[in-house]
């Protein structure tokens, strides 16, 4: 069954609140401003573009027309008025990444195409598009290279002392994690599967291939119930900094499965789903 577009959504409807939150901080912290001019300043973007798509596949609708069809679908159910351009790329991650601010580009993994249903690449494509949606590209894209910019800036430009830096990457870092539990919101609404969504979290945690048939996802449910998840203290601010934003599946897990639990997930469902019998 097609997921059923939601008309009129506008992130805001789906956004977490720790999303918008961190955002406030990351633009609030000194030094954020230069990184950003410098930034445009370099043509970064164009570089780290230029990265991607020459040493991916461009996926058109003539090449791979399941791809395509699931990214419009994913575009028409999040109410995403453009098209982005598809590329895949060789790696034995799943997931995908947006760039391009004004242009954007989504890349998914070689193997998400390989090893994925049309379900699940349905939730990876809805979550980029939530991201395209919340204006969230710039500083994922900063994020991408920030370790080697603030190392290379802050002695050429910037004047920053380490410190600063380091409040800098945290606030970034932080952002970034819970910018995705926006999108998976977003992932989610773009596929209306909740199985679909815990199977794919299962799978990104390190669920072994030969177990993806006879798993079952009540176990995910469980386990990510019982995740103490983040706080504020001084030790996890020292991890969370140390390892960087990284996939944090159970943790995402934890928090998408609240949102289903609370309503809210079923409540904007619905009530998006007949607006589009509502002139």
């Amino acid at each position: 069954m097609s997921p059923t577009p939601l008309k009129n959504l506008i992130p805001t409807d789906y956004e977490h609140p720790k999303d918008a939150l961190a955002l406030k901080t990351l633009k609030d912290t000194r030094g954020i401003k230069k990184v950003v001019d410098k930034f445009y300043d370099m043509g970064i973007e164009r570089l780290i573009k230029l990265e991607f798509t020459g040493s991916g596949i461009k996926a058109t609708a003539k090449s791979f027309p399941t791809l395509h069809r699931a990214l419009t679908t994913a575009c028409e159910v999040l109410n995403l008025n453009i098209l982005p351009e598809l590329y895949i790329q060789r790696s034995e991650d799943l997931q995908a990444v947006t760039l391009g601010v004004e242009h954007p580009i989504i890349v998914l993994t070689s193997e998400s195409v390989n090893n994925l249903s049309y379900e699940e690449i349905l939730f990876l494509l809805g979550k980029e598009v939530a991201h395209i949606q919340s204006n969230h590209i710039l500083y994922q894209e900063i994020g991408f290279i920030f370790p080697q910019l603030i190392d290379t800036l802050s002695y050429v430009t910037f004047g920053l002392s380490g410190l600063i830096s380091g409040g800098l990457r945290y606030a970034l870092f932080y952002w970034a994690q819970m910018a995705d539990y926006t999108a998976d919101r977003g992932g989610l609404l773009a596929c209306q599967d909740t199985y679909v969504a815990k199977m794919m979290f299962a799978k990104m945690a390190g669920l072994p291939e030969k177990h993806w048939g006879d798993y079952d996802v009540a176990d995910l449910e469980i386990q990510a119930k019982e995740f103490e998840g983040f706080n504020e203290k001084t030790f996890d601010k020292f991890m969370r900094f140390i390892y960087g934003n990284n996939l944090w599946a159970i943790a995402r897990a934890q928090e998408l499965i609240s949102w289903v639990d609370s309503g809210e997930y079923l409540k904007l469902l619905t009530l998006k789903s007949s607006a589009r019998w509502v002139d």
